[in-house]
């Protein structure tokens, strides 16, 4: 019989050894850790697949293990923790990556020493300005702006239109509906959740964290459901936001000092105007107003789309419908889901994550580098003596994604064709698959190419003259994602909508999609140029613009303005560095149709930058790109804001 193995053991059996390296030589001072040779072979490995590594590997688990009883056997109090910021890089550098630089430092605090940089208030200012905030939008971003303001004690309500919490979260019931990052990376700094049972996590599980974690930090009776807002105008002559609401379906107004719009741009769902539409007489659905009343089993369904909610949905539905018919206008690079993103959390890493001191920092760390700003510069263009062409990384990803198709599909050369995609990936949003290769093998199921002409009593109609009788149409067809704020329409300080300050309503332009020019005290939790296109958590974004919010809050309450406004110049060069930045990403593929694109072509959802330098931009914003107004006129500030302490530091 096997020797039982400790539970210490398995605990370090079941880590990121990386991740494990780096908290114990923090912790113990001891570098041998993170320095050990054997953790470059380990580096290939991953957590919970341990008949892959080999004896070296399985020998520094079982040497770690050993560690973690003895650190464990005297409550972790016989440590030598290391604060010192240059060890500290140097044991990120060695255990995680080698090409970790300097700039890092700040970022790592930021997991280690998370305390250290929040903006604080003075309480007696808060108190005497009496400042009034209110959010639209009960999703994870205006949630997890609502904890701060909380803390801080500062007056705010959250305005939801739904009757529950939650957002995209609480709209999207379709079957497997989930994430598609590490369960580990969405969840909030202030609000950590150890308590994952899966690492691709569903949607459920995830309403529920959100639900506990409002209760927990006492915000729930700060939020209004039912409250529609359908007009925000600026009131120069009070300095607040006059709001036109629905409440529970009747007209109402009220104001606020300050107005953060949190909800996001995926609540509006997109669904083609298809000649014909009026006279199909069968079901349809939207994914993300699925409908539970629908019965599909035994029926002939349609399923219009291939992006991540109709990859998710699709392996539920081929399970009971009689025939599913799969169309798709452009196919996606869909990867195969990792080892360390996929499956039930242990015991064993839940262990670590509640028991061993740093583990979660220096994994959220890892996570935010090594499925985050790692893969970053597969994005960015070359130059070439043939122009901007897609990197020597990227083309690798290439080969990899197309080898994983003809894995999944065999000997099925037509389906190959269809589905593999003509441009380079990250073009469009990779999409993680969910079984979706393995359905189309199905006997009973059918992927359709050709384009949609238009519908009919009994069905979808194709350009090549082909008819497809359908009892239910399913539209993962996507959301209205380029439209910021719509349908709330806002009024500036000239009077203006913001289709007529833009000159567009697809064409936002926002100084790091959080304020914008002629819109005093209003602020924007995932705006425009907002969305991570290489990989990342969307909460690590929004905290980011949540703490760039409340230090211009801090300016607003503790030297009593009135009103904070970016100014237009500030703006408008963020915007050109955007867009020369855009330029070189993949994302600007000439003649792709994705949902980064606005109907000009311009890249409008994704932010050129890595995680490390939006978290840099955000973290200090600087008050004198901002125009106040003091009460007795307009004037400009000329300090810095920092976060609450003069020197960073580990300590």
């Amino acid at each position: 019989m096997p020797t039982p193995i400790s539970e210490f053991v398995s605990a370090a059996r079941a880590s990121e050894p990386t991740v494990l390296a780096a908290a114990l030589s923090q912790i113990t001072g001891d570098m041998k850790w993170a320095e050990d040779a054997r953790l470059c072979g380990l580096r290939r490995w991953s957590a919970g697949q341990q008949q892959h590594i080999d004896s070296d590997g399985q020998a520094f688990l079982d040497e770690a293990g050993a560690e973690l009883e003895r650190l464990a056997s005297n409550g972790f109090r016989d440590t030598n923790v290391v604060n010192d910021p240059q060890a500290l890089l140097h044991i990120a550098r060695t255990a995680i990556d080698e090409r970790l630089d300097g700039s890092f430092t700040a970022k790592l605090e930021h997991h280690l020493n998370p305390e250290r940089c929040k903006v604080t208030f003075d309480p007696a200012a808060v108190k005497r300005r009496n400042l009034k905030v209110t959010i639209v939008g009960a999703g994870m971003s205006g949630l997890g702006l609502a904890f701060s303001l909380a803390e801080a004690g500062i007056d705010f309500e959250i305005l939801e239109m739904s009757q529950e919490l939650g957002g995209i979260w609480f709209d999207n019931t379709y079957p497997e509906c989930g994430v598609d990052t590490q369960a580990f990376q969405y969840a909030w700094d202030v609000e950590p959740n150890l308590d994952w049972t899966r690492y691709d996590v569903k949607r459920d599980e995830i309403l529920q964290y959100i639900r506990d974690s409002a209760f927990k930090r006492g915000v729930m009776d700060r939020i209004q459901f039912g409250v529609k807002v359908e007009t925000g105008t600026w009131n120069a002559e009070k300095s607040q936001w006059q709001l036109d609401i629905t409440r529970d379906g009747v007209a109402d107004s009220m104001s606020t000092d300050v107005l953060v719009v949190a909800v996001g741009s995926l609540n509006q769902p997109k669904i083609p105007d298809l000649p014909g539409s009026d006279t199909y007489r069968g079901e349809t659905f939207h994914t993300a107003r699925w409908r539970d009343d629908l019965q599909l089993e035994g029926k002939r369904v349609a399923i219009l789309g291939s992006g991540s909610s109709g990859v998710q949905v699709t392996r539920t539905v081929a399970q009971v419908a009689e025939e599913l018919f799969i169309f798709i206008r452009s196919p996606h690079w869909m990867r195969p889901r990792k080892p360390t993103e996929i499956g039930e959390v242990t015991d064993g890493k839940r262990w670590l994550l509640r028991n061993l001191p740093n583990y979660l920092a220096w994994y959220r760390f890892y996570l935010d580098f090594v499925l985050g700003d790692r893969e970053h510069r597969r994005m960015i263009l070359q130059e070439t003596p043939e122009g901007l062409k897609p990197s020597p990384e990227n083309d690798a990803v290439r080969e990899e994604l197309t080898a994983y198709i003809r894995r999944e599909l065999g000997d099925r050369e037509d389906l190959i064709e269809m589905v593999t995609p003509n441009y380079p990936p990250y073009s469009k949003r990779l999409v993680v698959d969910n079984g979706w290769y393995n359905a189309l093998t199905k006997p009973n199921v059918t992927l359709v190419n050709d384009q949609i002409v238009g519908l009919d009593e009994t069905g979808i109609l194709t350009a090549d003259g082909n008819h497809y009788t359908v009892d239910v149409i399913g539209f993962a067809t996507g959301f209205h994602g380029t439209r910021y704020f719509w349908p709330l329409d806002l009024i500036s300080a000239k009077g203006k909508k913001l289709a007529e300050t833009f000159g567009s309503d697809d064409d936002l332009r926002a100084y790091l999609g959080t304020a914008m020019a002629d819109y005093p005290n209003l602020f924007a939790l995932q705006g425009p140029n907002t969305a991570i296109g290489h990989g990342g958590g969307a909460t690590f974004m929004s905290e980011g613009q949540g703490r760039f919010i409340l230090a211009c809050l801090k300016t607003l309450i503790e030297e009593d303005k009135r009103s904070i406004e970016v100014k237009p110049e500030v703006v408008q060069e963020y915007n050109q560095a955007i867009d020369e930045r855009l330029n070189r990403m993949v994302w600007t593929e000439p003649g792709l149709v994705s949902r980064f694109r606005n109907s000009t072509g311009r890249v409008i959802t994704n932010h050129p930058w890595t995680l490390l330098e939006f978290w840099e931009r955000t973290r200090s914003p600087k008050m004198d790109e901002f125009i106040f107004d003091g009460g007795a006129g307009r004037t400009d500030a000329g300090e810095t804001m920092t976060e609450n302490h003069p020197a960073r530091s580990m300590a």
